[in-house]
């Protein structure tokens, strides 16, 4: 962990924690976000907010690390905070299925295999950013790109699946 800005490590531990108490919120629905709005539930739209932010700021963030490292600070905020908020909006939208679909899990799939590479992503992601005395830290990186790799290739196939073009 940077010791000069613990803060960095509290506001994401914070923003994890209420990630979890949300996503236990949901899963046992003590509120319902399944309500449409247009076509699609209110919760069905969170993910693909939280999805469409990190599908279009980590290519950027990778390209801007390496092209902009004067603002290399700014940007590594922007991806640990926005992806962690997007993690957020991912996670309630899953938990709120889990919790809907409990006898049907199988009904899933896709979704199944995203949500639990976006964890392995925040997972390594937390590890690389704060766990910089660790040992294995410089084997979490590699888990982290090739994870980033897996989930959009899993995206596109979630989204042709869910619009019945495969």
């Amino acid at each position: 962990m940077n010791h000069r800005r613990p803060w960095d490590f509290w506001v994401a531990s914070l923003i994890l924690l209420i990630t979890i108490i949300l996503s236990v919120v949901a899963f046992v629905q003590w509120y319902n976000l399944s309500f449409f709005v247009g076509s699609l539930f209110f919760v069905h739209w969170l993910s693909i907010i939280g999805t469409a932010f990190i599908i279009s700021l980590v290519p950027v963030y990778v390209v801007l690390k390496r092209t902009r490292a004067r603002s290399f600070k700014k940007l590594l905020k922007i991806h640990v905070f926005g992806n962690l908020l997007a993690f957020l909006l991912v996670s309630v939208h899953f938990a709120q299925n889990i919790g809907r679909l409990v006898d049907f899990y199988f009904r899933l799939e896709y979704g199944f295999l995203l949500f639990l590479f976006l964890a392995v992503i925040v997972a390594t992601g937390m590890i690389e950013r704060f766990g910089a005395k660790l040992s294995f830290v410089r084997y979490v990186k590699p888990v982290h790109k090739y994870s980033v790799v897996v989930f959009y290739l899993v995206i596109i196939i979630h989204v042709l699946r869910s619009l019945a073009i495969t």
